[in-house]
């Protein structure tokens, strides 16, 4: 037999090294900013343990003593916990979701099986174009529009007819004046604004599903009588299940994560929301807002204590975003389906 030229074979492992080490680079990258937050974190974690998950409270230390315990310095009177922040962060990525999800999955419906194939592509393509609209310009348009619009329209319809139902219903008193009054920047805005950042993300998953799906299924569904949405419903909900849960939590994921919107149509407040209207903060936003401060702190616990709040949060979005894309499936992410 006769051999392959040397120099091929050197050319050939080089290119299948060169293949190697680019896709080890954003699995480096993960673990380097990992092994970042845990380095900085670490003071934090021993000083507060897990009274940083459930403590309401988050103080520096006004007194600027700084005191030393077992190598770790600190702020007299310094008490970090972001519980306030985790419940924000929860409540308004689980809100956006429920709003999102259902108008994903109409329009997704709505434009495959109704739309003529000449503007379908097109419509896709814009609904895809939301997604890379900066937050900051999501953040503007909340400010200047829709808050104002919850402020005077919304929030007094929903506080005046659901006002006996906890958690929904509610008024709040200005203490100047003793009149009812609606902030418009709290809960409610930030939601909203995560389920339209996060909506282009589940319509994607769902539109790759659906143009993916066998035509052998949907020709059996037509040939038993069956209607358009019921095929559409069928597809969705029973056939590519998978991809339409993972979409789901791929959009969660996001809107866990997401800043600046979330900044500036809520507040930077560490408070535990009472109610729909309430302002609330997220652990991603609140260390946006607050982190200058940080280096302020001549202890370097404040820092410490954000680079915990990161590591968690960074933790959980990973695993939801993982546990996304194990559930959609390679296939549906990149255009095929393999159920």
């Amino acid at each position: 037999m006769e051999q392959l030229n040397p120099f091929f074979n050197l050319k050939n492992f080089s290119f299948k090294a060169l293949i190697l080490i680019m896709a080890l680079v954003p699995a480096f990258i993960i673990a380097s900013v990992v092994t970042f937050l845990l380095y900085y974190s670490f003071p934090s974690i021993i000083y507060n343990g897990l009274n940083f998950f459930t403590s309401k409270i988050w103080n520096d230390g006004s007194s600027g003593v700084i005191l030393h315990n077992n190598g770790i310095s600190y702020q007299s009177g310094a008490v970090y916990g972001i519980y306030p922040l985790v419940l924000g962060t929860v409540l308004i990525s689980l809100i956006a979701l429920l709003i999102a999800f259902p108008v994903s999955f109409f329009v997704t419906l709505n434009v495959e099986l109704y739309m003529p194939k000449k503007i379908r592509g097109t419509l896709i393509s814009f609904i895809e174009l939301f997604a890379g609209i900066p937050s900051v310009v999501y953040g503007f348009w909340g400010l200047l529009v829709l808050i104002p619009w919850l402020q005077n329209t919304v929030e007094p319809w929903i506080g005046t007819h659901f006002s006996g139902i906890p958690l929904i219903g509610g008024v709040f008193t200005s203490e100047i004046s003793g009149r009812a009054y609606y902030p418009g920047q709290g809960l409610l805005a930030g939601a909203l604004i995560l389920s339209i950042m996060i909506i282009p993300i589940i319509t994607a998953v769902m539109t790759n599903s659906f143009e993916t799906a066998p035509k052998e299924i949907k020709d059996g569904i037509y040939s038993l009588g069956g209607t358009r949405w019921e095929m559409g419903k069928y597809l969705l909900v029973h056939h590519s299940k998978a991809a339409t849960y993972g979409g789901a939590l791929l959009g969660l994921g996001r809107a866990l994560g997401e800043t600046m919107a979330v900044l500036m149509v809520t507040s930077a407040l560490l408070l535990v929301p009472s109610n729909l209207f309430s302002n609330v903060s997220t652990v991603a936003a609140y260390i946006a807002a607050q982190l200058d401060s940080a280096f302020f702190d001549q202890s370097g616990m404040t820092t410490a204590a954000f680079a915990e709040a990161a590591l968690a949060l960074m933790g959980v979005s990973l695993l939801v975003n993982v546990i996304g894309r194990k559930i959609a499936g390679r296939g549906v992410l990149r255009g095929y389906q393999n159920d």
